[in-house]
């Protein structure tokens, strides 16, 4: 072999791992209107787990050198009530001096659903499809869990061909406690597969004003890749940003 081949062969050897490493992920979204899409392309129906976990509100679709991965989010209403749309009586003292109604007030219409959230990862490789993550909270009269869609995705942040995913959700709830907005970060290593959740936390005030804004993370976050914790925290810094009073 003369020089200039093994040179090439050299350079070939120690580029390719490192390509093959900083592979870019494929991803795609599919919303309820591309169901028929998703079904022509996937060996599971878009509707997956619907009798348990109720309506599909968004997959994406994720491609790596580890596997096809699937982000699966839905929603289980229980119920939904609708209020207001109608007119409230005012009652005081007429021109005429008599006592009756003096005005009628419009109540702006409101609903309030009972609902449970859930998501999953899936893994689909040679030996099937595989649950990885199981994501649920469940809301009730009191407490209305909102996926933030827009930041639900998946990414390969610090370039080691390695998705992450991120599920991010606002904790609505009645009374003057805090509102917390959650930034879940799953992740996994190539030992084995395992995912591990890590957590960030913002809490907005809501009334008591003792209170102020603050944030959490947990003893996984902080042990999270410094790219991947950049990420996460411009979500909060986002969402901060956005409800400012």
């Amino acid at each position: 072999m003369n020089v200039s081949n093994l040179i090439i062969t050299l350079l070939l050897a120690f580029s390719n791992p490192i390509c093959s490493q900083s592979q870019k992920l494929q991803t795609k979204t599919f919303y309820p209107k591309d169901s028929t899409v998703f079904n022509e392309q996937s060996d599971f129906d878009y509707s997956f787990g619907a009798k348990p976990y109720g309506k599909t509100t968004m997959i994406i679709r994720t491609s790596s050198r580890y596997g096809e991965f699937h982000f699966i989010f839905k929603k289980r209403t229980k119920k939904i009530e609708h209020f207001g749309g109608n007119y409230s009586d005012v009652y005081g003292t007429k021109a005429d001096g008599t006592w009756g109604v003096v005005r009628k007030d419009y109540n702006e219409p409101f609903t309030l659903s009972n609902h449970n959230l859930y998501a999953f990862v899936l893994l689909s490789d040679h030996g099937g499809t595989i649950e990885k993550v199981k994501f649920q909270d469940f809301g009730n009269e009191v407490y209305w869990p909102e996926f933030d869609y827009p930041n639900c995705f998946v990414a390969d942040e610090n370039k080691d061909g390695i998705p992450e995913f991120y599920l991010t959700y606002n904790g609505e709830s009645d009374g003057l406690d805090a509102k917390p907005y959650k930034q879940l970060v799953y992740t996994f290593t190539l030992k084995n597969k395992e995912f591990v959740k890590s957590k960030a936390t913002a809490y907005f005030p809501a009334g008591n004003e003792e209170d102020h804004y603050y944030e959490e993370f947990d003893a996984n976050w902080k042990a999270l890749p410094v790219e991947i914790q950049r990420r996460s925290k411009a979500i909060l810094n986002q969402n901060k940003s956005k409800n400012k009073d």
